[in-house]
């Protein structure tokens, strides 16, 4: 297991251009072969470059977990044909979320357990989500806001929060997601700590501006020891 700093084309927001399981991680196009090599080292996966509608956010319009993959409906022909190959090569169901909120990324929280979506997403998408993903998602803003993949970063073996967040939420979240939740701050004291961080069960990738108090509890919180 592994914490990697790393910057992602000079931003320290790993979780906005990065997603990833505990299989696969998508990055854009244009990282050095390197750095790639790390992330995959860090996270124990096999990384792939994407893009998603020809933006470099990947991790903004994608959500994944081990079950499945939704992408947002910019997708483009030639990018889906390459993403259904991925699904197929590492069993995943793909599903593509036609939405006026189409930021896929930031309006899913989920891991293997249960997940929260925008409160804005209409049923029909909710349940393709669910079928997709293969888990309840709960249609919920937390500490007020709705871009839940970038208030929280979970896998199935913990998961880290706003540090503000409210107490019955940060229940909720470990009732739903069936791991504990810690609050933190990465970047040095970016409460966004969803679009800091790119976390599998094995490991993670953060911007290099974390601070070691930082990283340490993002250790702690992701179980990563």
């Amino acid at each position: 297991m592994a914490l990697l700093q790393r910057d992602l084309f000079n931003s320290p927001y790993a979780g906005v251009f990065g997603t990833t399981n505990d299989v696969l991680t998508l990055i854009p196009p244009g990282i050095p072969k390197d750095d790639m090599e790390a992330i995959s080292g860090a996270l124990g996966t096999t990384v792939e470059p994407v893009t998603i509608g020809g933006s470099r956010v990947v991790g903004t319009l994608v959500a994944i977990n081990n079950q499945g993959l939704l992408v947002s409906n910019i997708v483009t022909s030639r990018e889906i044909e390459k993403l259904e190959e991925l699904a197929s090569d590492f069993n995943l169901r793909l599903g593509v979320i036609s939405d006026r909120s189409n930021a896929i990324g930031n309006n899913f929280l989920v891991n293997d357990n249960g997940g929260f979506c925008n409160e804005r997403l209409g049923p029909q998408t909710r349940e393709l989500a669910q079928e997709i993903l293969g888990i309840e998602i709960t249609p919920k803003s937390l500490n007020q806001m709705d871009t839940l993949g970038m208030i929280g970063c979970v896998t199935n073996k913990g998961g880290l929060c706003h540090p503000d967040i409210a107490a019955q939420d940060r229940e909720m979240m470990e009732r739903i997601l069936a791991v504990p939740i810690m609050e933190g701050t990465v970047n040095f004291g970016m409460p966004l700590v969803g679009a800091g961080i790119v976390a599998s069960s094995k490991g993670a990738v953060c911007g290099r501006q974390s601070t070691g108090i930082e990283l340490g509890r993002v250790e702690e919180a992701l179980s990563l020891f």
